[in-house]
């Protein structure tokens, strides 16, 4: 048999608390689904109310996350400049909007 120190035992100890702890947390998201929206709470499109892109301002935007101040003022300004939206892939026309970001925010607009 093998003696460990104590720094080895308290090493040991915690790779196994957290180990047990990450199992305990996977079987809980599989049998409680809505616990993943609560742990995500940000990128959980339930609690936010989706807006309408021709009728949404700047302020009202800058509330979604991943929209900052300089992409909301870029949206209303391309709404006012080229007309209303005709759909939401639309907004990817907008100076400063990339796939990666419209992917991340999409899910919160809406064109009626």
């Amino acid at each position: 048999m093998f003696h460990l120190t104590k720094q080895e035992r308290t090493v040991l100890s915690l790779f196994v608390l957290v180990a047990l702890l990450g199992s305990v947390l996977k079987c809980a998201f599989a049998r409680y689904p809505t616990l993943v929206d609560i742990v995500n709470l940000i990128d959980s499109d339930r609690i936010y109310r989706k807006v309408d892109l021709n009728t949404v301002s700047v302020e009202e935007l800058v509330d979604i996350p991943y929209i900052g101040e300089y992409t909301a003022s870029n949206i209303v300004r391309y709404r006012r400049d080229h007309g209303p939206f005709s759909s939401i892939e639309q907004i990817k026309n907008v100076k400063g909007i990339r796939d990666k970001n419209y992917e991340r925010f999409y899910k919160y607009l809406c064109v009626r």
